[in-house]
């Protein structure tokens, strides 16, 4: 990272710090990848119990998604803590790393404790800041435009194209010695796309790149440079690695949204240099949808669906709804989220909805009927059912034993 950058960052980290009262770092990803802290000290990510902790990929898994969105994220660590990030980019576009500010509790302080699964962590968990959803989204906000101002450049996803263009550049020199030691009857090589498709699923993302610019140089080769014809091997192209990139665990809305934006925006070129330098990025992105951090990508939308419920237990949720918040299939969606908490969607919502209407029996006059429609069960016959079910007491026994012990 350029030193005048670092300073920059090194002083709005501070200010940052003081004003929100936690934790900031600089993730320095120009050279060997690092994390450099500022502010408070950082005591609660050093005395994390977690056994799979990893700062670095935690925090360049949110910096990249960062990168890829705008400039600005705002993610989980696999305990559900929340971070908030910007990236930092060189005047070409190149990502160099970014500020992260965090952890901080978003929402309320007693859900947090009664789900954290480490007791000893308590106490240093009551000393986080305490952020609501609109000030956690405040923050990211400002944080992108000042570290926009430092790179003296809007947020761009430049740097990933010219990365890859200079490997496509290479490799379609090799294929072209291929082509000129070769008759006219040179086929194209199908077999590649399924070699390709191959190592997407099964998650090797080096060789899936190498691959993916060698079948681009056989595409220019054997369409003889034609404009149209590149096209349209272009689009059958990123219908393959569409399906390929689903089959692997990417989010299967996105794929498709981004899949109809490059059908739409490949008629545009009029020559082999801007389709060239184009598709490098394109089908880099592809590639990177589907390795870039799955495992923390999947803790995060876990937190951000658990985040939501604990927010709209008084309303009907849906599992096409919590699908959509985080663009992830229902059934995928399901999968993870039993993988990453041992519990199902629905019985989580019971979970919170019994959880909260504890609170209710316990420190107001409200009736069971009234506590029920508060709390999302919708009438009192199915409250009582199932909060029993929880509980193994009726919610009226329930709040007698309560009377009871204060006396």
């Amino acid at each position: 990272m350029r030193k005048e950058l670092f300073e920059s960052s090194a002083n709005s980290c501070k200010h940052f710090s003081g004003l929100t009262g936690a934790h900031t770092m600089v993730l320095d990803l120009s050279d060997e990848p690092k994390i450099i802290n500022f502010g408070f000290p950082n005591d609660f990510c050093s005395g994390c119990l977690y056994e799979k902790r990893d700062e670095l990929r935690t925090h360049s898994y949110g910096v990249s998604e960062a990168y890829r969105w705008g400039g600005k994220y705002i993610y989980y660590c696999p305990l559900g803590f929340v971070f908030v990030t910007s990236s930092l980019s060189a005047t070409n576009g190149k990502l160099l790393g970014g500020i992260v500010i965090g952890p901080v509790i978003m929402g309320n302080l007693q859900d947090t404790i009664e789900e954290l699964a480490y007791p000893s962590m308590h106490a240093a968990l009551c000393k986080l800041p305490i952020l609501d959803t609109a000030q956690v989204r405040h923050l990211s906000e400002i944080l992108s435009i000042v570290t926009s101002a430092i790179a003296g450049s809007p947020h761009s996803e430049l740097g990933k194209v010219v990365r890859e263009q200079e490997r496509l550049l290479n490799t379609i020199y090799d294929v072209r010695k291929e082509y000129d030691n070769k008759d006219n009857g040179h086929q194209y090589p199908i077999e590649i796309e399924s070699k390709l498709c191959a190592l997407i699923v099964n998650g090797d993302q080096e060789g899936s790149q190498k691959l993916l610019n060698e079948l681009l140089g056989h595409i220019f080769f054997y369409s003889v440079f034609d404009l149209d014809e590149i096209k349209a091997r272009t689009l059958e192209l990123i219908a393959v690695l569409s399906r390929a990139a689903i089959n692997a665990g990417a989010n299967t809305g996105e794929t498709f949204r981004f899949s109809t934006s490059v059908i739409r925006g490949i008629e545009r070129f009029d020559n082999i240099n801007q389709i060239s330098l184009w598709l490098s990025g394109i089908l880099h992105r592809f590639v990177s949808s589907t390795f870039d951090y799955i495992k923390i990508k999947h803790s995060d939308a876990v937190y951000k669906v658990m985040e939501h419920i604990k927010n709209h237990y008084t309303e009907k949720l849906s599992l096409d709804e919590l699908g959509q918040l985080v663009f992830l299939s229902n059934s995928y969606l399901s999968s993870i989220f039993k993988k990453e908490t041992g519990t199902s969607i629905s019985v989580y919502i019971t979970k919170v909805r019994v959880g909260k209407s504890k609170a209710y029996l316990s420190g107001t006059g409200l009736s069971i009927s009234e506590i029920a429609q508060l709390c999302g069960f919708g009438d009192q016959s199915y409250f009582t059912r199932v909060f029993k079910k929880q509980t193994g007491v009726s919610p009226k026994k329930y709040r007698d034993s309560l009377i009871k012990t204060t006396e």
